[in-house]
């Protein structure tokens, strides 16, 4: 297993746990989806989740 993909688990486990933890909290499955969506896509756009490849330097 690679670095990145390591970083990716580690920020997915991190927001899965962030969001269980707030789901709890309010008791709804609702707001843990919610949460979950939110967190990720700000790892995603904010760079933390690298989805592709970067590309080789020309």
């Amino acid at each position: 297993m690679s670095a990145r993909h390591k970083l990716n688990a580690a920020y997915l486990n991190g927001s899965l746990t962030i969001a269980g933890i707030i789901g709890g909290i309010f008791e709804s499955y609702v707001v843990f989806g919610i949460t979950f969506a939110v967190l990720m896509i700000g790892n995603i756009q904010g760079g933390d989740i690298r989805l592709n490849r970067r590309r080789p330097r020309r």
